[in-house]
């Protein structure tokens, strides 16, 4: 027996209808499962939002807490600043006044003091010899006056 075209097209759409039957309660879940997700995804992303929103928020609380740290260590390290330029500025009036000393008064002074020991040295220095003759003269006075003792004790 051979099917006609009518009855393949009846077999069609009988299988069509019967298919669509089985099929409709997988789309219904199918459209459920979307919708579910589409509800998490929008729970999702507004919990996002509300997170994100907060983190901005704590991000620019941390970020105006840092600026005024900042603005307060600069502050400070202005401070620092001015007043290690006026203490440098005392050190340089102080080494200022101390070489002003050195040149006006200890230097004359030491030139007065090494004038004199060179002076001093000078006379030592051309008397030495001198001294040494004396040295030597009054060897040669201890000996003679010695030999003479001695004379004079065997006459005695």
């Amino acid at each position: 027996m051979a099917l006609t075209n009518d009855d393949l097209l009846a077999i069609s759409q009988l299988l069509d209808v019967k298919l669509k039957a089985e099929i409709q309660p997988i789309k219904n879940e199918i459209q459920s499962v979307k919708n579910e997700i589409q509800s998490v995804k929008a729970e999702l992303q507004g919990e996002i939002q509300s997170v994100k929103a907060e983190l901005q928020g704590e991000i620019q609380s941390v970020k105006a807490e840092l600026q005024g740290e900042i603005q307060s260590v600069k502050a400070e390290l202005q401070g620092e600043i001015q007043f290690v330029k006026a203490d440098l500025y005392s050190v340089k009036a102080e080494i200022h006044q101390i070489k002003l000393f050195q040149e006006n008064t200890i230097m004359p002074q030491l030139n007065t003091i090494q004038a004199c020991y060179t002076s001093t040295y000078n006379r030592y220095k051309d008397s030495v010899e001198g001294y040494e003759r004396l040295e030597a003269d009054n060897e040669l006075m201890k000996q003679i006056i010695m030999e003479h003792s001695r004379k004079l004790q065997k006459l005695a």
